[in-house]
């Protein structure tokens, strides 16, 4: 029978540094896009997969785990803020981060109202949706946080 050993010192680091790297999806039905966010937040130790469609999305939310989604507005099938709405009914708390090359403020509200983390016009830069990205996650982890009920007065 084969005896298992205790992972090295130098494992439990890799393990627990894998374990904090962010996922984040990217729904764009364009593969260029895909593949340009997959290599700027690659960089940034962030784990990228992308989907071409809003179906994909969808199945992708219910059958792994996210920290953080992109979704470009603009795809035939189903739009973003449809993507939107989606999420939020399977996933309340998973930040979308809503990306458009046609940006117009009736969208921009219309994707806060559907509780968008955020919502950037192309062209953007990459410290643009890095910095999105970063306030994304951290509105997300201040949300989920446990806050502790103040001390009975008296």
């Amino acid at each position: 029978m084969a005896r298992k050993l205790p992972f090295s010192k130098e494992n439990q680091k890799l393990v627990k540094m894998k374990k904090k790297r962010k996922r984040i999806l990217v729904v764009d039905d364009e593969a260029n896009v895909r593949e340009v966010f997959s290599d700027v937040l690659g960089r940034e130790s962030y784990i990228v997969k992308g989907v071409e469609n809003g179906p994909e999305a969808i199945k992708a939310i219910k059958e792994e785990t996210f920290d953080l989604t992109l979704v470009n507005l603009r795809m035939p099938c189903m739009d973003g803020i449809e993507v939107l709405e989606n999420i939020k009914k399977i996933k309340p708390q998973l930040p979308v981060i809503i990306y458009t090359g046609y940006g117009s403020i009736t969208t921009a509200v219309e994707s806060m109202r559907k509780r968008a983390a955020d919502y950037l016009s192309k062209p953007f830069s990459p410290e643009e949706l890095k910095s999105s990205i970063r306030k994304a996650l951290e509105g997300a982890e201040g949300h989920n946080s446990i806050v502790s009920p103040s001390p009975p007065e008296g």
